[in-house]
């Protein structure tokens, strides 16, 4: 299945020179949306968690997770998540700068995201993941838009 006719380009969104990738037409597609987390959920052995990066790869974490088992868990903004006993961690992304905190736990996890741009959010998520106790066995995003070298799982690849 080409996912990428799913995927409609919006530009200069949010900010000028950014090209967009709105991922609604492929979410509202039950094919689609299907397709896309079981490609995502490449591995042979399962994580205890997938854990979804604010806020669009919450959709695709609870996704994979109800197809391959597996609970999920949220990477969020600051003062989203209800547990008082949090990790913040600061970090930059293409066009600006901002913070993710994350609960701290232990188990086996993959990160999930749906765009890998130039890496800032995957790698902040990653760090903080670890901070936290968790053991990161794989990074995937629904899309790569080939800013920057990725040694994370997209099963959508712009030039």
């Amino acid at each position: 299945m080409d996912l990428k006719k799913y995927i409609k380009k919006i530009y200069d969104h949010p900010v000028p020179g950014i090209v967009y990738r709105d991922i609604q037409p492929l979410l509202a597609d039950t094919d689609a949306f299907t397709h896309a987390c079981m490609q995502m959920s490449w591995m042979d052995e399962f994580p205890d968690y997938w854990v979804g990066i604010e806020s669009r790869g919450f959709l695709f974490a609870a996704g994979i997770a109800a197809m391959r088992q597996g609970g999920v868990k949220l990477i969020r903004k600051p003062g989203k998540l209800p547990d008082k006993n949090v990790f913040t961690l600061d970090y930059q992304y293409e066009y600006a700068s901002g913070s993710l905190e994350m609960a701290p736990g232990s188990g086996s996890i993959v990160l999930v995201d749906d765009v890998y741009a130039t890496g800032g959010t995957m790698a902040a998520a990653e760090e903080l993941a670890y901070t936290c106790g968790y053991d990161v066995i794989g990074k995937v995003c629904l899309i790569d838009i080939g800013i920057a070298e990725s040694n994370v799982k997209s099963i959508i690849k712009y030039e």
